[in-house]
């Protein structure tokens, strides 16, 4: 199975190369990746690793990984996304994106390719993600919740970093980021594929880390001033009930937690290293509350792997 898989960056250098090591180690036989960058035109030397790693990758040639990249300004990170997903070739199977200060686990895409072929009607997979704080250590898992049209309005129960679009319907329905939000464009971009009618498949598969740095573009000002300004272009009611759907889809990410098996441990790459480090989880659980720091009980990582 081919994969086309793009992360939007800007001056993240910090994060950017344990993401692409996190995407590079997921190619194996039957899985295919090729793995483009758009970069914004960082200024922290970006486009210079970038191209040091593009050139290793032109003489190591790894078997079933291929790289690429753009330096150039944007419209933003949601137009960076759209530029690169415009360039994946007609032969691709699942095309996704996965933000600079962002990883794949181990195993991820194969469990993606899998699941892809036992749901072959599904436009879209939903899988599982942790959340991290800023020194990787853990906060809480999220389960999937498909976004219905009636809740999706207001309130995004998906998050790009698990969600993978079966190409075929990804070229079909035509829908992409909406780039004049530059904060919620997330949110948009889903709504709009639930009133679609894509078809939403949950996944058992605990597939990505999501870093939780309390910088992160959905909780800065811009985007609650957005939230403000979308408000007006939707339904009256889903605005009304809004403070509903936000616990029912609470509700919804527990329920999805009751009979599967908790998550006791992850592997991610931590900065200048080039194994992934595996970590305990004590406390597995689903409850967030948008801290950004662990509550974890310090102690030792496991073994590298």
């Amino acid at each position: 199975m081919k994969f086309w898989i793009v992360t939007p960056t800007f001056n993240s250098l910090q994060w950017l190369p344990q993401c692409i090591r996190s995407i590079a180690d997921q190619a194996q036989e039957g899985i295919e990746i090729h793995h483009h960058v758009q970069d914004g035109g960082s200024t922290d030397g970006t486009a210079a690793w970038l191209q040091e790693y593009s050139d290793e990758c032109t003489r190591q040639q790894p078997p079933n990984y291929r790289f690429s990249y753009a330096s150039k300004r944007d419209r933003g990170m949601y137009d960076a996304i759209n530029i690169g997903w415009a360039l994946a070739p007609s032969d691709i199977d699942i095309i996704a994106h996965l933000n600079s200060d962002e990883q794949y686990l181990p195993g991820a895409l194969s469990k993606v390719a899998e699941a892809a072929a036992q749901h072959p009607r599904a436009d879209i997979l939903l899988g599982t993600y942790i959340i991290l704080d800023k020194n990787s250590r853990y906060i809480a898992h999220r389960r999937p919740v498909p976004p219905r049209v009636w809740s999706s309005y207001y309130t995004c129960a998906v998050i790009t970093n698990s969600c993978f679009h079966r190409a075929s319907a990804f070229r079909r329905h035509g829908i992409r980021f909406d780039i004049r939000w530059k904060s919620i464009s997330d949110m948009v971009f889903y709504s709009a594929l639930a009133r679609a009618g894509l078809r939403f498949q949950t996944i058992p598969v605990v597939t990505s880390a999501f870093y939780c740095t309390g910088d992160n573009l959905a909780w800065s000002e811009a985007s609650w001033k957005e939230g403000t300004e979308y408000a007006r272009h939707i339904p009256w009611w889903a605005s009304k009930l809004n403070p509903f759907i936000y616990r029912w889809v609470n509700l919804k990410r527990r329920l999805a937690d009751i009979g599967q098996p908790a998550p006791r441990e992850y592997a991610v790459y931590l900065p200048h290293t080039d194994v992934r480090t595996t970590w305990p989880i004590h406390h597995p659980t689903v409850c967030w509350g948008f801290r950004t720091t662990s509550s974890e009980p310090a102690g030792e990582t496991l073994a590298d792997s």
